[in-house]
């Protein structure tokens, strides 16, 4: 029973903070441990009940587990190489090939260790250190499947109504200041967004932020007027910030852009791509601004790398918390390999 009270528990706990405040990223923990927890007090009560299916059920899970997670690396594999033939070989379309292939390294150097370790002793540094990139290898799969379950649980959320402002955030330009497909999909859901306004009777200011990058030939910001301007919205409705360069600047000088124009800027609507929100969501906590993230579709091929891009953004944005986590585990395993 302790564990299906402490999912309810979680589940409590999962439910208020995402009431309170939905852009807290360790509600996607709290809803993954949830589920486990629900899984083994299911397993639990069961083997109580002795109803003499739990072993069963335990082979099954297990079995589900393994196919699904040859299934997730081979898919991995196949949209690393759809992205890369289409995208070109570049940092941000090698993530899913490079997580399947290192992976498929991983596990097969784990099972040359136990083979080893039938026959021979390997030295106590070496299996501390093996152990300690095993377990940060799970801790990231768990951090990556809770990242996802905030994602999807966010992303279905509506914005609500009666913003001040909508703020569309900018992407790279194609060749002559051309808006791309996913520019485009950023700048048809910030039109949908502002049309739900204006049925609602509210005229929100209208902010395209983006600016100008190294291969461009224009800001991006600029390119987002024109492209709305030709779906029919008043130049003089758009207000434009030029300068940002980062998902942070976009946020911070589009509020300084509306005060400085003497607009309200909050609450505010932030529209996106959907593989971005959750991280732009936590930046506009952070700013402690009053915002709804919402996100436009993307195509699907290239969702799965975009989505690892952004995991690796949040991890690397807390390195420290990681580094220390690696290095607590690793002393962990080293004591405990010694006291063995």
């Amino acid at each position: 029973m302790f564990f299906l009270a402490f999912a309810a528990a979680l589940t409590v706990a999962s439910v208020v903070s995402f009431i309170r405040e939905p852009r807290r990223l360790f509600i996607g923990l709290l809803v993954v441990t949830a589920l486990i927890a629900w899984m083994l007090g299911a397993l639990s009560l069961l083997d109580q009940l002795n109803v003499g299916v739990e072993a069963v059920l335990v082979v099954a899970l297990t079995t589900f587990m393994f196919l699904a997670f040859v299934a997730l690396i081979g898919a991995a594999a196949i949209n690393g190489v759809v992205v890369i033939r289409r995208e070109g070989l570049r940092m941000a379309t090698v993530l899913p090939l490079a997580l399947a292939v290192v992976t498929v390294l991983g596990v097969g150097l784990l099972v040359v260790v136990f083979a080893v370790l039938e026959t021979h002793t390997l030295p106590l540094l070496f299996l501390a250190c093996m152990w300690t990139a095993v377990l940060f290898v799970v801790g990231l799969g768990f951090q990556l499947a809770a990242f996802t379950a905030h994602a999807v649980i966010y992303g279905h959320i509506e914005p609500p109504t009666g913003a001040a402002a909508v703020v569309a955030l900018g992407c790279g330009l194609g060749a002559g200041g051309a808006v791309t497909p996913l520019l485009a999909s950023r700048l048809d859901r910030a039109l949908e967004v502002y049309g739900a306004e204006a049925k609602a009777g509210n005229q929100p200011a209208l902010v395209v932020s983006g600016g100008q990058g190294t291969d461009e030939s224009v800001a991006e910001a600029t390119a987002m007027k024109r492209y709305l301007s030709a779906q029919g919205i008043a130049e003089d409705l758009i207000l434009a910030e030029t300068s940002s360069r980062t998902t942070l600047e976009n946020l911070v000088l589009s509020k300084q852009l509306l005060d400085s124009s003497g607009v309200e800027s909050e609450p505010m609507i932030v529209v996106t791509s959907n593989f971005h929100v959750l991280r732009t969501a936590a930046f506009t906590r952070d700013l402690g601004l009053d915002a709804h993230v919402t996100g436009a579709r993307t195509a699907r091929f290239y969702t799965p790398t975009a989505f690892l891009r952004e995991f690796v953004a949040i991890l690397c944005r807390h390195w420290k918390a990681n580094a220390g986590v690696s290095l607590g585990i690793f002393l962990v395993v080293l004591l405990l390999q010694h006291i063995d």
